[in-house]
């Protein structure tokens, strides 16, 4: 089997406030690699039809769909390789 791109570890993620954002971390073989979800995105994952959510809400979001997340986080890893870190997940990162 062969390894990941960016592996990451289950439940290392914190708040953001100045990004309104979700932070975590991605690990290479060229070392750490931070990333954000913002909370509308983390909101689109929740309910579509939301306006918003809080910081709270957007941390317990993150962690019922941290392994889709880490997917995603994936994907547009290798989509930006070459990008300025930190790389940004928005709503429109999860089609």
């Amino acid at each position: 089997m062969t390894k990941t791109s960016v592996q990451f570890e289950m439940g290392n993620y914190e708040w953001v406030s100045e990004r309104e954002s979700v932070g975590f971390l991605g690990m290479t073989d060229l070392g750490e690699v931070p990333f954000l979800i913002t909370a509308d995105a983390l909101c689109e994952m929740l309910n579509p039809e939301l306006d918003g959510i809080d910081s709270e809400t957007a941390l317990e979001t993150f962690v019922e769909f941290e392994t889709d997340i880490h997917r995603i986080a994936r994907r547009e890893f290798v989509k930006r390789l070459g990008g300025e870190p930190p790389i940004l997940i928005t709503a429109a990162d999860l089609e």
